[in-house]
């Protein structure tokens, strides 16, 4: 069974499902280089007519964004009308499922990648589909076996009109038949943490970076009553100075101005994961299981997916690498197979199957080895690879990667000039899997090859990798087994040099850019920035920024 399945929305994608194999997969931002995008009529020719294959099922899912950013009409009598015509001339059998409940495309994807056999499975994003009227799903769970799953929890809110800040929105906890009634949600309220801090509810990372600056702060300790119930009345009735704190955004973050900043951004990250925490505590003992996956936009917070792992130290976990809208096409195929077939799904084991392959042999410079590159490393030299099919997700794994050595004292300056990113930011590091505990307590962790989660960095490595330690002395990391050859043998290499398997490793764009995804938007991205080489492993060729060969 062949399946196409689109993701129409924030973070559209499509995905060539055949048989529980994702085949090909690709994002819409890639092309437009818009991040987040879901104007999916400018990728048509790109994707959908270069697709010459019988398609047996077109399944949809939709996520509920507000009128004023997306044309629902007009994607829903134009464009699917459009790509059903093209694959009904190859199958006139084609059949049209719509996936509407996007919580449920999360769960989906997240259980059935995991491998295990039961779980509860926690969904935790600013906003997913319709459930009545204008309420939309904010916080769901659900109780997966490989026949069945059931829905154990759901938190709604009203749909945000005209804004994403509260407080310019007349909103009331509404009369639902769901137990929750609040007027924003967790992923909700980490977006206001966002704005405030002079960017996008997109930007919900800067957020969580700029959280370890800060310290608790009890003008903003009651964001919840308990548990999952968020004070409705915080905004209301907080004091004349915070009130004007909140309804004035900074349009810049300096070492001057952050720290009130940063301490709400402390309180809205530590309050949201314990209260993500209490909801898989409490159905944890309503079920007896202990295996939980974690899915969502809320589940790419690495500092809550490490308290999840420290707080339930005897829970086995699944952080789903794309858990953001990214992996929804993924999750609604993987529904609709399951469904239908009654067969289980295979576990995807990589996110790197961006699906154009982009012949590179044109672009020379000079044959560069492993040995070569390891050792411009050593000298301090950053690096950008571009390697096969890109990653899926946001995360940039080794495919399309900048890296820089992680024992440069001035190694985040460094980045973050190249990147043009803000100072507070922290980056990941990449490091031989059998290496890994030497640096990081991981506790039961044995391996991190998506970058899900951050660890502690262990006391006496601190200095020693100065350039992937953030402020809290935590780090992103990226476990690299022999599997993954070329970044091993690199690895190897720097290893051999400096007694270290270990690299600095970010994601391979300029800020406010989505992941290269052409050899040209490599190149051009090269030649913006102050980054020394770009290297194509397939060919080994390694290019100055100045596309003089080296």
């Amino acid at each position: 069974m062949k399946i196409l399945s689109i993701h129409f929305g924030h973070d559209s994608s499509v995905c060539l499902y055949d048989d529980s194999v994702v085949e090909k997969y690709f994002l819409v931002e890639r092309f437009t280089g818009k991040k987040h995008d879901y104007d999916f009529y400018k990728i048509l020719d790109k994707v959908f007519f270069n697709i010459n294959e019988k398609i047996d099922i077109i399944c949809i899912s939709w996520i509920a964004l507000p009128i004023f950013t997306f044309d629902y009409d007009y994607y829903e009598n134009k464009i699917i009308p459009v790509i059903f015509d093209n694959y009904k001339k190859y199958n006139k059998n084609l059949k049209l499922i719509i996936n509407s409940d996007h919580h449920l495309n999360h769960a989906f994807q997240s259980f059935y990648n995991s491998g295990f056999d039961e779980s509860i499975v926690v969904v935790v994003d600013e906003s997913g589909s319709f459930v009545e009227k204008n309420l939309v799903e904010v916080e769901s769970i659900f109780l997966f076996d490989k026949k069945n799953h059931r829905l154990l929890y759901k938190n709604v809110v009203e749909k945000f009109s005209s804004s994403s800040l509260p407080w310019d929105n007349k909103f009331k906890p509404i009369s639902t038949k769901y137990d929750h009634k609040n007027i924003f949600g967790i992923g909700g309220l980490y977006d206001i943490a966002a704005i405030l801090t002079g960017n996008t509810q997109d930007d919900c990372g800067k957020a969580m970076g700029l959280s370890s600056y800060g310290t608790p702060n009890d003008y903003f300790k009651n964001l919840f009553l308990e548990k999952n119930k968020l004070n409705n009345d915080f905004f209301k009735n907080s004091s004349i100075e915070i009130k004007k704190f909140l309804k004035n955004p900074t349009k810049n973050i300096t070492k001057e101005n952050y720290k009130l900043y940063a301490d709400f951004c402390y309180e809205v990250q530590s309050q949201t994961q314990k209260s993500v925490g209490d909801l898989i505590e409490d159905y944890i003992e309503k079920t007896g299981i202990r295996k939980v996956c974690i899915s969502g936009g809320y589940g790419m917070n690495i500092v809550a997916n490490h308290y999840y792992l420290e707080r339930f130290s005897d829970v086995e976990f699944h952080f789903e690498p794309i858990c953001n809208d990214s992996g929804v096409s993924i999750g609604s195929a993987i529904l609709t197979y399951t469904q239908l077939t009654k067969k289980t799904h295979t576990p995807i084991e990589t996110t790197s199957f961006h699906g154009i392959k982009y012949d590179v042999s044109s672009h020379k410079g000079k044959t560069t080895t492993i040995k070569e590159i390891a050792n411009l490393l050593y000298l301090n030299k950053s690096i950008a690879v571009y390697s096969g099919l890109s990653e899926a997700g946001q995360r940039a794994l080794g495919n399309r990667s900048i890296f820089f050595n992680a024992l440069n004292l001035h190694a985040k300056d460094i980045l973050n000039k190249i990147k043009k990113r803000e100072w507070y930011r922290p980056f990941a590091a990449v490091v031989l899997e059998e290496d890994a505990n030497i640096y990081f307590d991981m506790g039961k962790i044995k391996s991190s090859p998506f970058m899900t989660v951050c660890f502690p960095v262990r006391q006496k490595f601190i200095k020693i990798i100065p350039g992937v330690v953030h402020i809290d002395n935590t780090c992103r990391i990226q476990t690299v087994s022999k599997k993954h050859s070329y970044l091993y043998e690199i690895l190897t290499e720097f290893k051999k040099l400096t007694g270290h398997g270990i690299l600095l490793n970010t994601s391979f764009n300029l800020a406010g850019n989505p992941l290269v995804e052409t050899p040209q938007d490599a190149i051009n991205t090269l030649n913006n920035s102050c980054l020394d080489y770009l290297w194509f492993e397939e060919t080994q060729q390694l290019i100055r920024s100045n596309l003089e060969y080296v």
